[in-house]
């Protein structure tokens, strides 16, 4: 759930701090008044496009903050934009598509722009999915699907090992005896390397190392040491210091052994360095041959040995590549067939459903039917993809909804899906903008009955600027602009939390002025609302 939106410097909010509730939060304010801004701002912190040109006139950058609460943690997510733009995850940072990835899980936004995603014949699908308790069957089709894929690979492979004959496959043979003969280990270069430029300087290193041990050997540190043991018998307060000193001739007593075994295996010998060039020189070749590393050098005789397995008995590994990839795509087929039954049953009571809301949204003349459109072949997502049909009018034929629908009667159909589907819809928050598009009287009392449901179900924010929706709010705030210190225009929110408030506000909504008549039928909305 959101709890908290903090804005600074971003357009007209000079600093705003939100706080949101549970169930059903309306955002009202006069007109220009900066209401979809803070719904920008909150788009901004789950990955949406943004840019300096969104900050604060006279400010070096604009920082969005929201605050969610999930399964009982906190989790803040922050954008900075300006000519450095950022973004964070709980401090760390991170890429707005990893803000966007985090937000499709958190909050649905049907907003001026991102309500058109119900277009999306894959969002319509997913959404009816989703409804259909589904989403494992859509797993499962996933699964058999990747399976079915690997196993066309397998068998592709195999017969074009077969078709490219004879003299092919003894390439490859000879390919395979050159990696084996080689005999490249992992890291065996890198080993060599770093014994190369030992064996390079041998005799340094080990000049080095002689004149390391006698300078060890001097014993001044272990006649101090010994001095500090004599000394600290007769004043035990210099017993720490006679035990560091002992500890000091301990290790390098242990650094000198070191050094002396270092230089006991150190190999002078010429001939070795030879061997080791000889060796990286083979290993060279190999590497530039076979992918430029060691690594891809082993994958690639990993791969040949396989592949010259299968040639042993190539009819026999085709005919149970193809016998694999048969049985794969029989359980493709029954998976994905079991989705569509769920689909087709779940898409006839989803559009019953709609139907009946849109009719008490007032769109009574209009028609919502779900078909199911069949893939040329059958994919992840399984066999079909759900469209979405709808007729505003009485007459006029049912037609795509990307096609057909207003932006008014898009959100009405988005809001009548949200109310059928809001007990499978797995989203903490909904967000809705413009959902009181070309609509007013009984149709807005309608879409504040339906925001109120879903409000039981879910966290909801709402920009409207309809009162009879907004009496229906558990959490009413408003959004005012204002001039600020320096004479421009800010933007400022604040909850209304008496319903003397609420009932000024909604008055203002209804007559552009608070009148005693306007006020009366306001608090008769919000008792209606209760009611």
């Amino acid at each position: 759930m959101l709890k908290e939106l903090r804005v600074r410097d971003l357009a007209l909010v000079a600093e705003c701090r939100v706080r949101f509730g549970t169930g059903l939060n309306l955002l009202t304010g006069e007109t220009g008044s900066g209401k979809s801004l803070i719904v920008d701002a909150l788009s901004l912190t789950l990955g949406a496009r943004g840019g300096a040109d969104q900050v604060r006139h006279g400010a070096d950058r604009a920082t969005v903050e929201s605050a969610f609460e999930s399964g009982g943690t906190q989790l803040v997510l922050q954008r900075e934009l300006g000519k450095r733009s950022s973004a964070r995850i709980d401090g760390r940072t991170a890429s707005p598509s990893q803000l966007r990835e985090l937000g499709r899980n958190l909050v649905a936004l049907h907003g001026q722009h991102e309500h058109h995603a119900l277009l999306d014949s894959d969002t319509q699908t997913e959404l009816l999915d989703a409804y259909a308790g589904a989403m494992e069957m859509r797993v499962a089709v996933a699964a058999s699907h990747s399976a079915w894929i690997g196993a066309g690979t397998r068998v592709r492979d195999l017969e074009q090992l077969r078709s490219r004959g004879r003299r092919e496959q003894e390439y490859m043979r000879w390919q395979l005896e050159e990696l084996r003969s080689a005999g490249p280990r992992p890291g065996e270069d890198d080993e060599l390397s770093a014994e190369r430029a030992a064996a390079r300087h041998a005799a340094r290193l080990a000049e080095l190392g002689q004149l390391a041990l006698d300078a060890l050997h001097e014993d001044g540190l272990a006649r101090a040491a010994a001095s500090m043991r004599s000394a600290a018998e007769l004043d035990p307060r210099l017993s720490e210091q006679a035990a560091r000193l002992d500890a000091l001739v301990e290790e390098l007593s242990d650094a000198a052994a070191e050094i002396r075994r270092y230089g006991e295996v150190l190999d002078t010998d010429p001939r070795r360095l030879e061997t080791i060039e000889s060796r990286l020189a083979v290993l060279d070749g190999i590497k530039r041959k076979y992918g430029g590393t060691l690594d891809s050098a082993l994958e690639e005789l990993r791969r040949l040995e396989v592949q010259i397995g299968a040639t042993e008995d190539l009819e026999g590994s085709v005919a149970a590549a193809v016998a694999e990839r048969d049985r794969c795509r029989a359980e493709l087929v029954a998976a994905a067939a079991v989705l569509t039954e769920a689909r087709t049953n779940a898409g006839r009571r989803m559009q019953k459903g709609v139907a009946h809301e849109l009719a008490g949204l007032r769109l009574e003349g209009a028609r919502f039917e779900i078909g199911m459109r069949p893939s040329a072949e059958i994919g992840p997502a399984g066999a079909e993809g759900a469209e979405m049909m709808f007729s505003a009018n009485p007459g006029e034929p049912l037609q795509p909804l990307a096609r057909v629908a207003s932006g008014g009667e898009l959100a009405r159909v988005m809001l009548a899906i949200k109310t059928v589907g809001a007990d499978a819809d797995r989203l903490p928050t909904l967000v809705f903008d413009e959902v009181d598009a070309g609509i007013g009287g009984e149709a807005a009392l309608q879409v504040g009955i339906r925001l109120k449901a879903l409000g039981a179900r879910h966290q909801v924010l709402v920009v409207t600027h309809l009162a009879q929706i907004a009496a229906f709010a558990d959490h009413h705030l408003l959004v005012e602009k204002a001039p600020g210190p320096d004479g421009r225009n800010v933007v400022s929110v604040r909850e209304l939390t008496s319903d003397g408030e609420r009932a000024h506000e909604l008055a203002r909504m209804m007559s552009g002025g608070i009148t005693p008549k306007a006020v009366a039928r306001a608090h008769e909305l919000l008792d209606e609302s209760r009611r």
